[in-house]
């Protein structure tokens, strides 16, 4: 996974997520790959080193409290 293509995003409530994001080739489709317990983004790399070439778009989130994404400690945010 090319770690240049890895994004951060902060949404309302303050959170990071952290994904990895690869855009499609023109009429190719994008897949979304979620990620198992206890599991991170990095379990999709070898879908990625399929997928990529062939053209499809690819958006793979590390999940709150997983990966780079942000990790909160109060269990009434979920």
């Amino acid at each position: 996974m090319d770690p240049a293509k890895f994004k951060d995003f902060v949404v309302a409530r303050g959170y990071t997520y952290h994904y990895y994001y690869a855009p499609a080739n023109p009429g190719m489709p994008t897949l979304l790959f979620i990620h198992g317990f206890p599991s991170s983004s990095f379990d999709w790399s070898r879908q990625v080193a399929h997928f990529q070439p062939l053209g499809y778009g690819l958006v793979i989130p590390d999940l709150l409290g997983f990966g780079k994404t942000s990790k909160p400690l109060d269990h009434r945010v979920f």
